[in-house]
Order: C-alpha cells, then sequence, then structure tokens
C-alpha cells in the first residue's frame, strides 16, 4: 500500500456571512501502517481535516496524495437495522457496481473480519440492538473487508467500557498491521501516547510530532488548559 502526503493542504469551511475556519497550512508524509493520533480541543477541527481526508469535504488550499479513503464517524452516528454480517459486508459494495445486491463472496469476507475481531456471534442481531463497543468493532471489521488503504476514524473511543477500548485499539494495530494508515482523532491520551505520531491541532500551527513529545505535560497544558503532570499511559510522574 502506498503512503499518505500532504502538501499545503488547508483544510476549514469557505467565508459565509463573513465566517468562515481554516486551519493551518499541513505538509506531512504518512508511512504505509503508521496509527496517527489526531488530538485537540471539542472545535479545533479534528472532524473536518478527517473528512477533508476522506475526500467527504474539498480543501481550501494544496492537495493530498493517498491511497483509497474509508471514514468511520464516531460511535452512535451509523443506524442501520441490517444485521450486523449485512452492514461489514456492505464494505465491499463498491465492487458490485453493477449488480444491487451482495454476493456470497461478500458475505463470507464480513463473517472471517467479524470473527477475526471476536464478534463473529454477533452476524446475525440487528446492528441497531447492539451496544456502542459492539457496534464499533462491527464497523471495523468493515473496514477490513474494504479496500482502503487510509482510514479515518472519527473519536473510535468515545463512549465505550475499557474493555471494549482494549478490543477496539486493538484492531485498530491489527487494521495498521496489514499496511493500512490510521489516523484516528481521540480524547483518550493512553491511546495517543501509544501511537506512532500525534498530529495536535487548536493551537496557531498544526504539529506532527513523536507521542512522548506532543502529551507532554506541557504540551497538554497549553492545548486542554488542564494541569497533566504524569504519564497519560502509567500515570508516573514526568520531569
Amino acid at each position: 500500500m502506498s503512503g499518505l502526503r500532504l502538501e499545503g493542504l488547508v483544510a476549514g469551511h469557505p467565508a459565509r456571512n463573513g465566517k468562515g475556519f481554516r486551519l493551518p497550512a499541513l505538509d506531512q508524509s504518512v508511512p504505509p501502517g503508521a496509527i496517527v493520533a489526531l488530538i485537540g480541543p471539542n472545535g479545533a477541527g479534528k472532524t473536518t481535516l478527517l473528512k477533508t481526508l476522506a475526500g467527504l469535504l474539498p480543501p481550501l488550499a494544496g492537495s493530498i496524495t493517498a491511497p483509497r479513503a474509508a471514514y468511520l464517524p464516531p460511535p452512535g452516528a451509523v443506524e442501520a437495522g441490517f444485521s450486523a454480517l449485512h452492514v461489514t459486508a456492505l464494505g465491499r459494495s463498491h465492487l458490485r457496481r453493477w449488480s444491487s445486491g451482495l454476493a456470497p463472496a461478500d458475505l463470507d469476507a464480513a463473517r472471517s473480519a467479524l470473527e477475526r475481531l471476536g464478534v463473529g456471534d454477533l452476524a446475525d442481531r440487528p446492528f441497531d440492538r447492539l451496544s456502542s463497543g459492539q457496534q464499533q468493532l462491527v464497523l471495523i471489521a468493515r473496514l477490513f473487508v474494504q479496500d482502503a488503504g487510509l482510514c479515518l476514524l472519527d473519536e473510535p473511543l468515545a463512549m465505550l467500557d475499557p474493555a471494549h477500548a482494549q478490543a477496539v485499539e486493538a484492531a485498530i494495530r491489527a487494521l495498521a498491521g496489514e499496511g493500512r494508515i490510521v489516523i484516528a482523532s481521540t480524547h483518550h491520551l493512553p491511546f495517543a501516547a501509544r501511537a506512532d505520531r500525534v498530529l495536535t491541532l487548536g493551537t496557531d500551527r498544526v504539529d506532527m510530532a513523536s507521542p512522548a513529545l506532543a502529551v507532554a505535560p506541557d504540551r497538554i497544558r497549553a492545548l486542554f488548559g488542564v494541569q497533566a503532570d504524569g504519564c497519560p499511559c502509567c500515570g508516573r510522574p514526568l520531569s
């Protein structure tokens, strides 16, 4: 799979009635298989950037060179009365441009992806009857059956209990393990601390840095205005 290259990318919303929103220009390269955590306060533009990378919003300037992208909205944003198996299999619908139905191979791939994430027993249950954590795992299973080299996840750990959060993080690592680039917005700093890189929004500039630097106490204080004296992962004091 190919990497991601951003050249002078400006994400935002054009001015209307004198109001608009623009993120600073972004020049970055991300290699295949990397996990990038996208952090910043509410309203900083995380979803706007993800949707721009996904092609759902046009960039205000610059260019994006990327493999096929797939966007996963926050937990609770997808409503469907189909079975979990059907929702997963829909990830392959782009392969059936001349057919309105799903082929047996699509259902087989979907079942395999659900089994891989440990939720194969949910295959026949209605998607809208699942918990937030179960739904999120089903939607990530759908990413596995897509041929997207760039996976864009919007707050994938929101509203999840610790067990499901751990399972979702493991699924994200499995996506990256297959060579996909994963960019996930999050307020879950332990996840950010375990990412390969951290992209920070919310200051006068957009920063890409190592987790050790990005979640250091001084950076977290400046970004969120809260005191953070310990490591996000283990809580040990940081100098």
